[in-house]
């Protein structure tokens, strides 16, 4: 489900003001009575606020103001505009009205909304870029590389790479292979063969090596300097699925964590919607 979109604060109250039916919104002051509500002369004025008294008010007390202003809301003529700008945020990325009743909902429902959109956003994958290619060439990182090329099992990369088959050896192979990824401007979450096809193109493998040490345990033939990955997920796009016969953890890659990030929207100043009425 796509998130609901919010306008600026300063945009969505531009378009509450400037509403052709604004003036003949329920909660302004009646003519003949400036205390009650046009929308209905029972109704404070004051009942989209909160309330001004030391201690607050009865829930009882608080819950019948709230609900002859929602009853108000939805006969305005601008209660869609009204909730735009209450659902609205300013640049620090919270409600401009964090206490009013605005388009038939509560502070409280307002803010429950924007909590829950929050929660449900996905999350992006953090991406560095790509480090200069002289920084790669290490004998370590070089040797995993081809490690990799051979084996998915991390224990075995890390005896190919010359590492050593202990517990040592098996930490660095992940730690060289994590350091690998954002160094080529990978995702965490990149999978081998994502891996390998990076090396390849910044000339840190050569393509037939890879594809030599791929088609041994795959069975398959592939063209002479032509790597098995890239090229072959292009041909499945055209021609259709292909059903190949994997061994048991050939392309697994699945030791690493999973990366998190957090994005920040900016947004434009608000003014006061009691001072704009």
């Amino acid at each position: 489900m796509s998130q609901p979109i919010r306008l600026s604060a300063e945009a969505a109250l531009t378009a509450l003001l400037e509403h052709p039916h604004y003036r003949y919104r329920g909660c302004a002051p009646d003519p003949d009575d400036p205390r009650v509500a046009a929308g209905d002369n029972t109704v404070s004025v004051d009942a989209w606020q909160a309330p001004d008294v030391d201690g607050g008010e009865l829930r009882e007390v608080r819950e019948a103001r709230e609900a002859a202003a929602i009853d108000v809301c939805v006969g305005c003529p601008v209660m869609v505009q009204c909730l735009a700008y209450g659902s609205s945020l300013t640049p620090e990325g919270k409600l401009p009205e964090p206490y009013a009743i605005l388009g038939g909902r509560t502070a409280l429902e307002r803010t429950k909304a924007l909590v829950r959109e929050r929660q449900a956003a996905p999350v992006p994958v953090a991406v560095s870029e790509p480090v200069p290619v002289e920084q790669l060439r290490t004998e370590q990182k070089l040797a995993v590389l081809r490690g990799l090329a051979r084996f998915a099992e991390p224990d075995r990369v890390a005896v190919a790479a010359g590492l050593g088959d202990g517990l040592e050896g098996l930490r660095t192979a992940k730690w060289q292979i994590a350091r690998l990824k954002t160094q080529l401007g990978l995702p965490k979450t990149a999978t081998r063969v994502e891996l390998l096809d990076a090396a390849v193109d910044r000339g840190l493998l050569d393509r037939s090596e890879v594809a030599a040490a791929e088609t041994a345990g795959l069975g398959v033939s592939v063209p002479a300097g032509e790597s098995p990955f890239r090229s072959g997920r292009r041909r499945a796009g055209r021609r259709g699925r292909r059903v190949v016969s994997v061994p048991p953890g050939q392309l697994a890659f699945d030791f690493d964590d999973q990366a998190a990030g957090a994005s920040v929207t900016t947004l434009y100043p608000t003014t006061s919607l009691e001072t704009a009425a």
